[in-house]
């Protein structure tokens, strides 16, 4: 990731728990059950992006891939419900929120989330490949049956104000081997990711950016 945009990244990374548990991890993050308690890794997000944002930076990048994607589009949903006054928090802390969302650039690679909703966000993209069977699970699900598979929002999925980028002869669901390396070569063109950060200098970048955020 810093080869290819030339800046510092942060990683968080969400360790497997085996096959089984981190499927279902998916599927209650997917459907929502685990909308009113928080697991580690959506809690722990929620704290590094509100760390980053009392840090009054220009913009803040957030990059997700597969499950981080689930997980960051419902710490995106839980930002949006403390905006918009649904979910009980300090004043200061509702106004940090607000303030910095505006500033926040989301990119979901080969997304398998359920609920998505960038109204508050700076720029939101889908980068997908055609090919990619998580992504089927969630950012290319057929639009016509969308609707149908709810969540406990009581809601079908979701993916508002959102760009989708999405490479239709390529295949693969590796962030490095059927991502990274195909942006290198020119896939995903289209994409403010490749236009804005593709092979940009740390020199270049300026002082008050943040540094990309990879769950």
């Amino acid at each position: 990731m810093y080869e290819i945009f030339g800046r510092p990244v942060k990683l968080l990374h969400n360790p497997t728990d085996g096959t089984f548990l981190d499927i279902m991890e998916c599927m209650m993050g997917k459907t929502g059950l685990l909308r009113h308690c928080t697991t580690g890794p959506r809690k722990f997000i929620k704290q590094e992006l509100e760390e980053e944002m009392k840090k009054d930076y220009k913009k803040i990048v957030l990059v997700a891939h597969s499950q981080g994607t689930i997980i960051t589009g419902n710490v995106i949903a839980d930002f949006n419900d403390i905006i918009d006054g649904t979910e009980e928090c300090s004043d200061e802390k509702r106004a940090l929120i607000k303030d910095n969302m505006s500033k926040m650039e989301v990119y979901l690679v080969a997304s398998a989330a359920h609920y998505v909703n960038g109204k508050y966000v700076s720029n939101l993209e889908c980068l997908s490949n055609r090919g990619d069977p998580v992504a089927v699970a969630g950012h290319l699900y057929p639009e016509v049956l969308k609707r149908f598979w709810f969540n406990t929002r009581g809601a079908g999925m979701l993916y508002n104000d959102c760009i989708d980028q999405v490479e239709k002869a390529s295949w693969g669901h590796m962030m490095e081997t059927n991502y990274l390396i195909p942006i290198q070569k020119g896939a995903f063109s289209g994409s403010k990711l490749v236009t804005s950060y593709l092979s940009k200098k740390p020199q270049e970048e300026s002082a008050s950016e943040t540094s990309e955020l990879l769950p």
